[in-house]
């Protein structure tokens, strides 16, 4: 990085960061209020335009991240800032210019996508009108950050950068695209396995190799592009880059990277095993459980098994693990496990009660059940932090909870929960009732701020893990433990928010029970919400 990039990037600071989550907000918000696929049907040429939208965006974000991986590294290489740089300019002017842009974007966003007839285009002036205020909502947010003589400069100065990062985002894009095509040859080999493992165990095997149908005659599932096997691969390359990264110095060079090879194949051959599994307990047992909790859960607990042994054979043979030095595991900091093992616990018993549940998940007590005694075990570690929390924790949590009932796509969707609620006697009712909402206020926001707030941000940002502060900030370790945490969840936008929202309480004064106190009144917040207006599909 040059050292004039360096000298005006470095002080930007909270200001950057507010701009990027504004800008990563917006980009949600359209995101979840619009679908392009709505406008990439017809003969308009403007239909095909519209289907490269998506594809522009992801590779566009895709450069900029590449662009941002870069440059960062390499900060710290150059003298002090300046002591008066663009970042001291006005900026506000900016941001309001910004801000009425975004409001007149989203009303001919509205229509752009509203054209009437339905499946009509939309005119060719208002097509250029929201290219063009789109065009300038992004240049005002630049200026926000920025001076126009920067973003020249920047350009200049880093070409080979920005050559770098436009060549990342569309190789990001193309590699998707090719997994995407390349779901087939998977689909043949997990088609084939599948068949045979089946063949083990039952005389009346069905199946359409062109189709990819297979089962029995009681049974029948197709197998599905994301059900080849590819998405599996994915996951657990993510994983695996993230482990190896964590954990470079504890690992053995070039040999650790024989790692991805060795995860792709087993989390493939598990998915092999988990369709066998699937039409067994469809034919033999119950098609109801088979195609309900087993079949959204048992590649989740395949992942969650493989990544284990994994990670416990990185660890443990001589191959892929540096030799530690005596005494080496005795030092390390108690606090660890007692970050991380009720977060595993409640996760193992989530994707165990899911996968024995059809529609309505009656072992839900379980969960929270298991991950109380989890952290009663590790109680005496507890006891020396300090848990008093905040007023501003707590507003912040009823934040959380505004935004993710904001961004809940379809509240009044159906669900199966409160009709099967309805038949039960009224003392059971009243039980699974105290356990869910006790469970989600008390024993979920603590074991999951534990892990994710207490390890995860911390362990990226490198800070010291034997205490329950917040340590050093950074934003890549902001950015990574919310999305991490928001994976976690179904309704991923809304959680990955939700997630910077704790973020930001542990950071008020780097006390990891504001975070903790600012889940629970989200959670306490959304469990009275779905108990007052019914909206069940909530609590799925």
């Amino acid at each position: 990085m040059h050292a004039a990039t360096y000298r005006l990037l470095k002080p930007l600071g909270r200001r950057s960061g507010f701009l990027l989550a504004l800008l990563g907000g917006e980009l949600l918000f359209l995101s979840v209020r619009f679908d392009t696929a709505s406008l990439s049907t017809g003969a308009h040429p403007w239909s095909q335009v519209a289907q490269y939208l998506p594809a522009a965006l992801r590779i566009g974000l895709a450069a900029a991240a590449a662009f941002l991986l870069l440059l960062w590294p390499r900060r710290a290489a150059f003298g002090a800032p300046l002591p008066r740089t663009p970042s001291t300019r006005p900026w506000l002017p900016w941001l309001g210019l910004h801000l009425a842009l975004f409001s007149a974007f989203y009303a001919q966003t509205l229509a752009v996508f509203t054209a009437a007839p339905p499946g009509a285009a939309p005119s060719v002036w208002t097509t250029v009108a929201w290219l063009a205020l789109g065009a300038a909502l992004l240049l005002a947010w630049l200026l926000a950050l920025a001076p126009p003589g920067f973003w020249f400069g920047l350009v200049v100065r880093e070409r080979r950068a920005t050559l770098v990062a436009l060549s990342a985002g569309l190789l990001a894009w193309g590699l998707g695209e090719l997994a995407q095509s390349l779901w087939r040859p998977l689909a043949q080999g997990t088609f084939w396995l599948s068949k045979g493992l089946l063949g083990l165990f039952y005389d009346d095997v069905l199946y359409d190799r062109v189709d990819h149908i297979l089962g029995t005659p009681h049974f029948l599932v197709r197998i599905a592009p994301e059900c080849s096997g590819y998405e599996g691969i994915g996951l657990i390359t993510v994983f695996l880059a993230l482990y190896l990264w964590l954990f470079r110095g504890r690992l053995r060079f070039p040999q650790a990277w024989l790692l991805f090879p060795l995860g792709a194949a087993v989390i493939w051959l598990a998915n092999t095993v988990r369709i066998s599994a699937l039409i067994a307990l469809g034919t033999s047992y119950s098609s109801a459980l088979a195609l309900g909790g087993f079949h959204s859960q048992a590649g989740w607990i395949a992942f969650a098994l493989v990544a284990v042994g994994l990670i416990t054979l990185a660890g443990r043979v001589a191959l892929f693990a540096r030799l530690p030095a005596v005494g080496a595991q005795a030092a390390l900091p108690r606090a660890v496990p007692a970050l991380l093992v009720p977060f595993l616990v409640l996760l193992a018993a989530t994707m165990g009660t899911a996968a024995l549940s059809a529609d309505v998940h009656w072992l839900y007590p379980l969960r929270p059940l298991f991950a109380a005694l989890a952290l009663w075990h590790y109680r005496r570690v507890y006891q020396s932090w300090d848990w008093r929390c905040s007023w501003p924790a707590l507003l912040l949590g009823a934040l959380a909870f505004a935004a993710w009932i904001l961004l809940e796509p379809d509240p009044d969707n159906p669900s199966p929960l409160g009709a099967a609620l309805e038949r039960l006697p009224e003392v059971q009712r009243a039980a699974w009732l105290s356990f869910r909402v006790l469970g989600s206020a008390l024993v979920v926001p603590l074991a999951e701020e534990l892990a994710f707030r207490g390890y995860l941000l911390r362990r990226l940002a490198g800070a010291e893990l034997g205490a329950p502060g917040a340590g050093r900030f950074t934003w890549p370790s902001f950015l990574l433990s919310s999305v991490a945490f928001g994976l976690l969840h179904q309704r991923w936008m809304a959680a990955t928010l939700a997630g910077m929202v704790y973020a930001a309480a542990l950071r008020l004064r780097g006390n990891l029970a504001d975070a903790v106190a600012a889940h629970a009144v989200t959670n306490l917040l959304l469990a009275l919400w779905v108990l007052a207006t019914g909206h069940w599909a909530l609590w799925h």
